[in-house]
């Protein structure tokens, strides 16, 4: 049985006439009654009853008729879903990011996106660095927006979205409050508070190495993951931090302060597999290099 043949029968079962349906279908009429006659018979069941005057369905056409429409509706919506998979139109789309990733043009890209393509379901998580670019590696997620290190990027392909220079925050009745810029030196002698190595291994340790270049061993008197939670413990008189500048992060009960010398920037890409990503992610990606003027085409690269 073929897709076609359902068509046909389609048409007679609506026309009520073989001539008129044949023409509906753009075929002779003496195979379309062949193609009609074949079905029939594969079936096993009389669907029509016909004579000179008139033709009309049997019992087992009229029940025929509506499975045939629901089979012809399920193929059509079947090839227009694949089509627009195709086009990157449809689908679903798993994004992690990292919060400072947010803190940029990224959430009106993602808004635009899912404006522009409402049939493509966009979930978005938060990870550090490390769990994303695992995830990216395992597949559980399609894109990431994320530092990066260099010894886990095999397999992976990455275009850099922006940067932020880092300033040093203190609490606001801090004795660094008020000055216009502070050096390393300074920093040094302060209760320190950094974000895990394993989150972030290569801006870790391009920092600390900041300190070893002039001879300097800090102080880190904690360790705490996310920009949130080290605000919020800046803001409680436990120590500094360094946070990128111009972040929406920054709470009350704190200052920034710009750092006198050059220091390692936080550096934020979107990372993807590029051995296997699907066109849906493939657009989602162009859509947000767009928005932040980054000139990369995917379409070359996709692979399933």
């Amino acid at each position: 049985m073929e897709l076609r043949q359902l068509r046909y029968f389609v048409a007679v079962a609506e026309e009520l006439h073989f001539g008129r349906a044949a023409r509906r279908v753009h075929i002779a009429q003496p195979p379309f009654s062949q193609q009609i006659k074949g079905l029939e018979e594969e079936i096993g069941a009389r669907l029509l009853e016909r004579n000179s005057r008139k033709v009309r369905l049997t019992g087992e056409g009229r029940y025929f008729y509506k499975q045939a429409l629901s089979i012809l509706s399920q193929a059509e919506e079947a090839a227009a879903t694949v089509a627009r998979m195709a086009k990157g139109e449809y689908g679903n789309i798993k994004v992690g990011f990292m919060e400072i990733a947010m803190d940029s043009l990224l959430p009106e890209a993602v808004r635009s996106f899912r404006h522009r393509y409402p049939g493509v379901s966009v979930q978005l998580s938060q990870f550090g660095a490390t769990i994303q670019l695992q995830r990216i590696h395992s597949g559980e997620l399609d894109v990431g927006f994320s530092t990066v290190y260099l010894h886990a990027m095999e397999g992976l392909s990455s275009v850099k979205l922006f940067s932020k220079n880092h300033v040093l925050a203190v609490p606001e009745d801090h004795i660094f409050t008020g000055r216009d810029s502070i050096s390393l030196e300074e920093i040094a002698g302060e209760q320190l508070i950094m974000f895990p190595r394993t989150g972030q291994p290569d801006l870790h340790d391009a920092i600390m190495e900041a300190f070893t270049f002039k001879g300097l061993t800090p102080v880190i008197s904690q360790e705490v993951s996310g920009l949130s939670g080290a605000s919020a413990l800046i803001a409680s008189g436990m120590g500094v931090t360094f946070l990128p500048e111009n972040s929406r992060v920054s709470r009350k009960g704190i200052t920034l302060v710009p750092l006198a010398e050059e220091f390692p920037s936080m550096d934020i890409y979107m990372v993807w597999n590029k051995e296997e990503y699907s066109n849906t992610a493939g657009v989602f990606m162009e859509r947000v290099a767009d928005y932040f003027s980054v000139t990369k085409s995917f379409a070359d690269e996709v692979s399933s």
